[in-house]
Formats: C-alpha cells, structure tokens, sequence
C-alpha cells in the first residue's frame, strides 16, 4: 500500500481515518484515528494544537504520544501513514513484540505505521530535524505500539508515552520501510 502523506502545516494533521479493523485500545476498540502532525495518535478527535503538558494527560481524548513536540513540517519534512496486512511486516512486528514479550502468545493481523520523517520544530531553522515512527500493531484482542526512532536532532518538550492506562511500548531503533 502506499502511504498517505499529511498536509504540511504548523499544528495540522491527518483528516480522520477508517482503519480496515478497529484497534482495541485503552479497554475500548476505535474504528478511526488521527496522526497529528505534533507526534501523537489519537482516537476520538484530533490534537492539532502544541498544549503541552505532563503525562499522563487526558484531554477526554485517548492519544498515544510518539515524540509530542511542536513540530512543523511546513519547514521541512514529511508525515506520513499507512496500515498494513503485508506478511513481512506482519512477522516483523510479530518478531519484534515476542523478543521481548515471550510469554505471550501474540502474532500480528494488522499494523499502522506513522512515520515523521525529517520534521522541523516551530520556529527553526531546518539544519536541525527528527525522524521518529509508531508503529502501532493488533492480533484483534491486544494491542502494542512500537516506538522507532531514527535522527533526532532537537528535543521534545515533553515525554514519549501514552494518555492512560494503555498498550505496552517498545523502543527500538530501526525504522519499518
């Protein structure tokens, strides 16, 4: 599949998305989601605006913070998304939650990867950029995000995380293609 690129704006994001299955989530299963430009998944309405604050954080609407920054990819950049029953990828991310999840019995249907690849923060120059990933990915009954991250150049004003009591994270270095 090819990826959908989001528009390139300060504060802006994806239009809302219909992924092929709901993703179970936060003791819920969503049937759409957001990937804001600012480094965050959301599941009830988007989070366009930089409004930093502590996590966890609630803002009535469930979220996954990536790398939550005021980025701006109309400086430099691109953010863009795809969901995906490709096997390779599907063994991929199954191989990568069983390294460290060996007793669970676990084996990937569907992912969505979002990437943010070479974005500039607000009000830069853009000879500093990140490239970071999520990587999120079902069996239909649980539910992990994969936290990649490639170069980064600048900090985040915030922690990487997520908004409640929600899937278990891995970090992991290597960008999915």
């Amino acid at each position: 599949a090819l990826d959908i690129i989001n528009p390139k704006a300060d504060d802006g994001g994806s239009p809302q998305i219909f992924p092929s299955r709901d993703i179970p989530l936060f003791g819920r299963n969503y049937s759409y989601l957001y990937v804001n430009n600012n480094g965050l998944l959301s599941f009830a309405s988007p989070i366009s605006q930089f409004t930093p604050q502590a996590l966890p954080a609630s803002f009535g609407n469930p979220f996954l913070a990536i790398f939550w920054a005021d980025v701006n990819n109309a400086l430099a950049g691109d953010i863009y998304y795809r969901e995906s029953t490709d096997p390779s990828l599907l063994s991929r991310a199954t191989s990568d939650i069983r390294t460290y999840f060996h007793s669970l019995n676990f084996t990937a249907r569907w992912v969505f990867v979002a990437t943010w690849h070479r974005v500039a923060y607000y009000g830069s120059s853009t000879n500093k950029v990140n490239t970071f990933q999520a990587v999120l990915s079902t069996d239909g009954n649980q539910t992990f995000l994969l936290y990649n991250y490639g170069d980064i150049q600048w900090p985040s004003m915030n922690w990487d995380g997520f908004s409640r009591d929600g899937p278990l994270a891995l970090v992991r270095r290597s960008l999915y293609s």
